[in-house]
């Protein structure tokens, strides 16, 4: 399956759903720095950078579009957020324009658990309904990047659609737990204080190795890590601690290495691995869509063969008709 990923980042998207076993096919993203690291690795995707420019007709064709639109005027952190009126946060609906033209057969979208509550939830209403009127049906859930077992605290909100079909409701159809790795009765499992299953292996406050704004330190961890945050103002340093590892030991040769933590962990790095979609969770929706198609494809060519058996059986177009009545 091929995919195109718009508000790219550094490609968190791209590196969950290739690993998943998708293929990247575009790229729409419109900051310089990401911009190259997106053509390190993938250089040979297109990428187009304003999407306020991009004609539909110039994406290349693949089945699905992903897209982690730009989170500033819904977030919490912000005390003055405009919502989907915003400059930023409103350019959903320059992507919803262009879907409505080339309607991919899946829409992934993710965004701030604070769309929930923009504007008294009348924003998330708005994406419900602008999703639906250009043809997508589809099923919304949040996220914690702690229930993949990372020691971050990290709540994303994802919605998944598809054009015209109620494939996306299967995504919940198994009736097990939404995180396919989680397995039940395990001793490696345990259940958080305030939250879902996390593996116990990393809920400890043991000594957190944190970047600030003086080079690196340690602070007591308290069971999770926050979530990586983007810098105010003109400052690219942290106004905040950041974790880095939990439970290990700076390894200053490590970071000095240009193919490990590069030396000086900026805050424009930060920023943007703040900002990017969690690879291991778009790795599990990737994962997901594709089983789900893989699975109509089946029903689909089940359904074909009993058609011709019963058109050997000359009662094939009975069968059509009583079904058009």
């Amino acid at each position: 399956m091929r995919f195109a990923s718009f508000f790219a980042g550094v490609g968190g998207f791209d590196l969950g759903f290739q690993q998943a076993g998708m293929t990247p096919s575009f790229h729409c993203e419109i900051d310089p720095y990401c911009q190259q690291v997106l053509r390190r690795h993938w250089p040979d995707v297109p990428l187009h950078g304003d999407i306020t420019t991009l004609n539909a007709r110039d994406i290349p064709n693949a089945d699905l579009w992903c897209a982690g639109w730009p989170c500033q005027d819904l977030s919490n952190a912000n005390t003055d957020r405009a919502g989907l009126e915003g400059r930023r946060s409103g350019l959903f609906f320059n992507f919803a324009e262009l879907a409505s033209v080339r309607k991919p057969r899946w829409v992934v979208l993710e965004n701030v658990s604070g769309l929930l509550s923009a504007d008294e939830g009348r924003d998330f209403e708005r994406v419900i309904n602008e999703l639906e009127a250009i043809g997508y049906l589809g099923i919304w859930f949040t996220c914690n990047l702690r229930s993949f077992g990372y020691p971050q605290n990290r709540e994303r909100v994802f919605l998944i659609g598809s054009y015209r079909s109620e494939l996306s409701y299967k995504f919940y159809s198994d009736g097990g737990k939404l995180l396919g790795d989680y397995k039940k009765g395990t001793p490696s499992w345990t259940r958080g204080k305030d939250g879902p299953e996390v593996q116990a292996s990393i809920v400890s406050n043991s000594p957190l190795l944190v970047q600030r704004r003086g080079g690196f330190g340690y602070t007591k961890a308290t069971n999770y890590s926050p979530t990586i945050r983007a810098q105010t103002g003109r400052h690219q340093g942290g106004h905040t601690d950041r974790p880095i590892v939990s439970g290990q030991k700076l390894d200053l040769e490590r970071v000095r290495e240009t193919d490990g933590i590069p030396r000086g962990l900026d805050g424009r790095r930060g920023r943007f691995i703040g900002n990017a979609v969690a690879p291991p969770i778009a790795r599990f929706i990737g994962g997901r869509i594709l089983e789900i198609e893989r699975n109509n494809i089946g029903v689909a060519s089940s359904e074909d063969a009993m058609m011709k058996r019963l058109d050997r059986l000359g009662i094939g177009d009975l069968v059509r008709d009583g079904e058009n009545t």
